[in-house]
């Protein structure tokens, strides 16, 4: 039985292209059945499944990174041709393979032999698996208010005493790192990290001028608007969390509450996922604080989360915040854990006691909790939640990183 050929996708710009199409078409196993006009056209055509791999410049309008891992989405491979100067650039947006556009068409039957010999590229991986560098820790949780942004900000604050910590503000729906710590932002970090990602032009520059230091800890501002969502692709994001992993020990995300499973098919890659930044994060994470509220309401949603929420490779700390006897009756921590256990199957809980005129001090002044209200009791559980991720506390260390951190001058703002 004779073998079928390979389908090739072409979106090129240049002269080279019909020599290229000509020199495809006789070479065995492989033949172009679509020449694009533009990135609407390629990814029609790799919805409707006529091509396997698909050859791009670098020039092509529209070629970054969310484009290639739509195309991966859908199972077709990508060939970069770029100039020499520009390979890296082009290698950095998910490529299979990158050539040299000067080495002429060659080299460009090469590489297609290759990628078919290699087959359609893997499904992403599911967890960090094995990534190099420090720890990501994701704070999840609840929709509604149940303190997600106030637990990962002060998280924050309490794990820089076991390393160095990066706090992004990740969340595509109501973000509010900025306005918790004060800062005096009118432009979005984390849409100028994810643009330059999704470009290839993530360098360490870049990603120092979106990490200013606030309290002494640099923070990554979140989106100015939530109908900015689509400035915040997953692929771009994936870049800036492995980009942190390797410049902090450890990297704090804030990301929105719920979960709405999206389908992940062929057809849904046309358009960019409404939820993808909080489904990048909880995938390439090793810890996720899954954050709930002490209260009916809030005790509800998180025993109905933690039982529709999908499978984490990460490790899962349940934290549940605004513990109160008002609304949990005279004994809620036994109440909380002993509903936990019951209908959410929750062995261990960190609680965090509800100090509304301390958590308040901290929000008018724009100040980390243990700054602004150092004798707080809701300290003791985000303390305990740093100590439950970080391993054993040293104490010492962590009284002298919480000094330095409470007394340095630069405030990003």
């Amino acid at each position: 039985m004779p073998e079928v050929d390979t389908p090739v996708l072409l979106a090129l710009q240049g002269p080279g292209e019909t020599e290229l199409v000509a020199a495809i078409n006789a070479t065995p196993g492989i033949t172009v059945t679509r020449r694009c006009g533009d990135v609407a056209e390629l990814l029609g055509a790799a919805g409707a499944r006529v091509g396997a791999i698909a050859v791009v410049t670098a020039s092509y309008l529209g070629i970054d990174r969310v484009l290639v891992a739509r195309l991966h989405q859908m199972g077709v491979q990508v060939l970069g041709v770029a100039s020499p100067e520009d390979m890296d650039r082009v290698a950095a947006l998910g490529v299979d393979a990158t050539v040299d556009g000067a080495a002429g068409t060659a080299a460009v039957i090469a590489a297609l032999g290759r990628l078919r010999r290699v087959g359609p590229p893997p499904p992403p991986p599911a967890a960090p698996g094995g990534a190099s560098g420090g720890s990501v820790v994701t704070v999840w949780g609840t929709t509604g208010a149940p303190g997600r942004t106030t637990v990962a900000v002060n998280l924050a604050h309490a794990l820089a005493g076991f390393g160095s910590v990066g706090l992004i503000d990740a969340d595509t729906r109501a973000p509010s790192v900025a306005q918790t710590l004060g800062m005096l932002e009118e432009s979005s970090a984390i849409a100028i990290a994810t643009r330059a990602a999704s470009q290839g032009r993530l360098d360490a520059a870049t990603l120092d001028t979106c990490f200013p230091l606030v309290g002494g800890i640099p923070v990554m501002s979140g989106l100015t608007r939530p109908d900015r969502w689509r400035e915040v692709p997953g692929a771009g994001l994936e870049v800036v969390v492995s980009q942190a992993r390797l410049r902090y020990d450890w990297t704090v995300l804030d990301v929105a509450g719920g979960w709405e499973s999206e389908d992940t098919g062929f057809e849904t890659a046309f358009a960019p996922a409404r939820n993808g930044a909080q489904a990048t994060a909880l995938r390439h994470s090793d810890v996720v604080a899954v954050v709930g509220a002490a209260d009916p309401v809030g005790m509800h949603r998180l025993v109905t989360l933690m039982a529709d929420k999908p499978r984490l490779q990460a490790r899962e700390v349940v934290v549940v915040t605004k513990l109160r006897s008002a609304v949990a009756g005279p004994s809620p921590a036994h109440a909380v854990r002993e509903a936990l256990a019951r209908f959410a199957g929750v062995g261990e809980a960190i609680l965090v006691t509800d100090d509304r005129s301390g958590l308040d001090a901290a929000l008018m002044a724009g100040e980390y909790l243990a700054v602004a209200s150092p004798r707080s009791p809701a300290l003791h559980g985000v303390e305990e939640l740093a100590r439950t991720i970080a391993g054993e506390p040293r104490k010492r260390q962590r009284a002298a990183g919480r000094r330095a951190i409470a007394g340095s001058p630069a405030r990003g703002r």
